[in-house]
């Protein structure tokens, strides 16, 4: 078997290989926005209801604030797959269920003693796991991405996708002895513009002449 054959046929199984993993992470990725998601929609309204009917505007606040910078961080995150982001969602929420176990002992306590904030502390920490994982498993997501974009043949591992960039890449580039020639080729076009051609020859001569005939 020659070379050339054990190099393709070595080629074809680290596409294979890379192609199952990008496939693997455009699966968790679709996960990954379910569990993004679906906790921030759950959560967002019940906080504003829960925050409207004990008149207790810092859970409602506090909702509208987070929500949407959780999800924009989460949308970057898994999208564009950005590290930060993933690394600033966790911290966000972690800042965030801080912030509510602090402020939780102070909140008015109508509606017969609902205790708003301090539900709202616990549905926050059920958000912060669900997300928090998630962002969590999108980092390692991201790691694998990354090293894969790295790699020859992304995104398409596909040989056939391969050849076509290797023979764009080669014919790009000449061979030294070609590059000698087209400088030779550029210095005499450019010795050549530098010769001026006097715009017409003196007849002095040829005029006397015929005078003295």
């Amino acid at each position: 078997m020659s070379e050339l054959s054990v190099n393709r046929s070595t080629k074809a199984i680290e596409f294979a290989h890379n192609l199952t993993l990008l496939n693997r992470v455009n699966r968790i990725r679709s996960l990954l926005v379910i569990f993004y998601f679906a906790p921030l929609i759950v959560y967002l309204p019940v906080a504003i209801f829960m925050g409207f009917i004990t008149n207790v505007t810092a859970a409602s606040l506090d909702a509208i604030i987070i929500v949407p910078i959780i999800g924009y961080c989460a949308w970057q995150a898994c999208y564009r797959y950005r590290d930060i982001m993933a690394i600033l969602v966790i911290s966000i929420l972690g800042a965030n269920q801080l912030l509510l176990w602090v402020i939780s002992p102070y909140e008015n306590r109508l509606f017969h003693d609902f205790k708003v904030l301090t539900k709202c502390f616990w549905i926050h920490l059920v958000l912060f796991v669900i997300v928090g994982t998630a962002a969590l498993i999108n980092l390692k997501v991201n790691m694998t991405y990354h090293k894969l974009e790295t790699c020859d043949g992304f995104p398409h591992f596909n040989e056939r996708f391969f050849d076509q960039e290797m023979d764009r890449h080669q014919y790009g580039i000449k061979d030294p002895y070609q590059q000698k020639v087209d400088n030779f080729q550029r210095t005499a076009s450019d010795e050549m513009s530098d010769i001026v051609l006097p715009d017409s020859i003196p007849n002095s001569g040829s005029s006397g002449t015929m005078d003295e005939i």
